[in-house]
């Protein structure tokens, strides 16, 4: 059966919505606008962000790094 994790109760939805890990992996098909070029310095921010967003769960900044990292 697949992991099932609830929303912090702040969450507007905590009482009515979960979320399920996959039992397999998926890799997600974007539509829209491309993925930022990390190769440039101008969008390797925006990349940061992009991937952060689709492969990292997090909630605050902790949960990718200690507050004395950039």
């Amino acid at each position: 059966m697949n992991e099932r994790h609830t929303f912090d109760s702040v969450h507007p939805q905590s009482t009515s919505h979960l979320i399920m890990k996959r039992s397999i992996p998926v890799v997600p098909v974007l539509i829209g606008p491309q993925i930022p070029r990390h190769e440039r310095e101008e969008t390797h921010e925006r990349y940061c962000r992009a991937l952060l967003t689709l492969f990292v769960p997090w909630r605050s900044v902790q949960d990718l790094c200690a507050l004395n990292e950039t």
